[in-house]
């Protein structure tokens, strides 16, 4: 037991699967031997036997049957009853047919009557059974040759109740315009017992029953006392196509096996009881039952002490981190120390070195939250005294108030347009929240653009396109003033030509809100392009510093719109020389928790 206790845990499941294995595996063996032997010996081997014979004696009698049909529908006398339009012309043709059809009859045993019918209304048979057959004209597969039709009653027309009816469609062989043209069709009605042949299929000692069954589950033939014709419905559904299925069938079990017939659209069904089949299994199940018994006894001794050595460490380490989770600073302080097998050993040791790491993490945070502490003290210091330095808002919004009553009194009507656009940047930017609806974002930039189209005498024009839908959206404050100032800087200014500044917004098939700013200034070249892609993929990490002033308005703002809504959020840029610059902004449906 000491060197169990030291092996791993996987060692010691190998040691138990293995004792398992070994056992279950001698179980396995000695029963499918013995099985196998005795299924090959009394069933297996009869079955296929009996199954053979079978086929070999139904596809001898229908190639039969199927010879006789073809010498009889080839030939010229019956071809051209079937086209005669004179009755008296047919009635001559009947006797020579008559004589035909009896001749051919005596070729095979079980034939019981031959029908031949035509399209034209005539038909010739030889005991009668063309009134049974009747209804079957026109209703078989083109070109059929020896089809089984069915199994059909007869009553007392040829001393037996049931036949089996083979037919075969008549096409017209002679030169002519009725050439290849159906003019009949010609029956066979058969005893079904021919069709399997006269021999006996009979096990005694495992009472195997055999069926030959047609496509309706008919019994066409069998070695049992079920009445030809008769249909096995209980096992309609229930059957394979080829092969062997245990079913519980008659209130037994049984072990059943098919082959299928394609030449007649039959089966071949055997069908024997599981209790006559392993009779003889019965003393070996004693004898594995008292094997089974042993083999369990002899695995609940090691599977006792393995499962004693697994789990009394693991209780002492459950009860050691119970305790280390109380919370008691003193108890947290002491360590566990466990001997036995390799894998408790790591986990203790792991388990001691994970309390010395959140000692030594915990000392840290403590010294990390003493430091912010005091930088937090400093940046409030340092906020009182900038706040100390600024001029008074109002202040400002009293001066440029009054430099626009003073441009108003003067008819300065230009200066009045731009010191009232100013003034209302000045409040939007500093007062109320950080987010605000699109419209007020836009309105905010058309004062931004009045001011611009007074400063370039009316150099570019300005259309807005903003969905209702889009306008009532909250976004960043001055998200769009950036943008707005880079085409006008970047893109209208160099040229001398009119311009035209759009800024549309609309909500697409996600929900995300879309914001376009284009303009068709002078644009930009590849190579700046593409450095200006490669800045806006970087990570986001908030604003940002740079020598080049177009590039902080659009890394930033980009910055903003992934650090706010997440991704698929953010900017992206679309230009080239002479053709302008298209900007897109994507917000998405919903903003993230902690800037919501």
């Amino acid at each position: 037991m000491a060197f169990l206790r030291r092996l791993s845990i996987r060692s010691q499941l190998f040691i138990l699967a293995g004792s398992a294995i070994l056992v279950i595996l001698a179980i396995i063996l000695h029963t499918y031997t013995t099985m196998s032997g005795m299924i090959t010996r009394n069933h297996e081997a009869y079955v296929k036997q009996t199954i053979a014979e079978i086929k070999k004696n139904v596809a001898s009698n229908r190639d039969v049957l199927f010879r006789l049909m073809q010498t009889i529908s080839y030939n010229a006398d019956v071809q051209s009853f079937l086209v005669e339009k004179n009755e008296l012309r047919r009635y001559e043709m009947f006797k020579e047919i008559s004589r035909l059809l009896t001749s051919q009859r005596e070729l095979k045993d079980g034939i019981l009557d031959i029908v031949v019918s035509g399209d034209n209304g005539a038909s010739i048979d030889i005991n009668g059974g063309s009134r049974y057959v009747a209804e079957l004209n026109g209703r078989l597969p083109d070109k059929s040759n020896a089809y089984y039709v069915d199994m059909r009653q007869f009553g007392t027309l040829y001393g037996s109740g049931q036949g089996l009816v083979f037919a075969t469609t008549i096409y017209y062989v002679q030169q002519g315009e009725l050439f290849n043209t159906r003019v009949g069709t010609l029956y066979f009605i058969v005893d079904p017992a021919s069709l399997a042949g006269e021999q006996g299929y009979t096990l005694k000692q495992t009472n195997t029953q055999i069926y030959l069954l047609d496509r309706a589950y008919k019994i066409i033939a069998s070695n049992t006392e079920r009445a030809t014709g008769s249909r096995l419905a209980d096992l309609t559904g229930r059957l394979p196509q080829n092969g062997i299925l245990s079913l519980k069938w008659q209130g037994k079990q049984y072990v059943v096996q098919t082959e299928s017939l394609p030449g007649v659209d039959a089966v071949i069904l055997s069908a024997a009881p599981k209790d006559a089949l392993l009779r003889e299994l019965l003393d070996i199940r004693k004898q594995e039952l008292i094997i089974l018994s042993i083999g369990l006894l002899a695995l609940a001794v090691p599977l006792m002490i393995i499962v004693n050595n697994i789990l009394r460490p693991l209780k002492k380490m459950i009860f050691f981190m119970t305790t280390a989770a109380s919370g008691d600073s003193l108890k947290f302080r002491k360590r566990i120390s466990l001997k036995g097998y390799m894998e408790i050993s790591i986990m203790a040791s792991a388990f001691n070195g994970m309390l010395d790491e959140i000692e030594h993490l915990t000392q840290r945070l403590l010294e990390t939250n003493a430091r912010l502490f005091g930088t937090e003290l400093e940046r409030k210091k340092s906020e009182l005294a900038f706040l100390r330095s600024q001029i008074n808002p109002h202040f400002l919004y009293n001066t440029l108030e009054a430099i626009t009553g003073i441009a108003a009194v003067n008819g300065q009507d230009n200066i009045k347009t731009m010191t009232r656009s100013l003034s209302s940047i000045f409040r939007y930017s500093v007062k109320g929240a950080d987010a605000v609806p699109l419209s007020e974002e836009i309105r905010i930039v058309e004062a931004y653009a009045r001011i611009q189209q007074i400063r370039f005498a009316d150099r570019f024009t300005v259309r807005y396109r903003i969905a209702q839908a889009a306008s009532e959206r909250v976004v960043p404050k001055m998200i769009l003033q950036p943008l707005v100032e880079n085409a006008i800087y970047h893109g209208v200014e160099p040229t001398l030509r009119p311009c035209v500044l759009e800024i549309a917004g609309e909500i697409d098939e996600s929900g995300d809100l879309i914001v376009d700013v284009r303009d068709d200034g002078v644009g930009m070249p590849a190579e700046r392009l593409e450095e200006l892609r490669r800045m806006l993929q970087g990570p986001a990490s908030g604003p940002v510093e740079a020598d080049e002033p177009r590039s902080i308005g659009l890394v930033n703002v980009n910055n903003r719109l992934t650090l706010t809504f997440g991704e698929p959020s953010g900017l992206s840029i679309d230009s080239s020389p002479d053709w302008g610059t298209h900007i897109r902004l994507r917000f998405a449906r919903e903003r993230r928790d902690s800037d919501a």
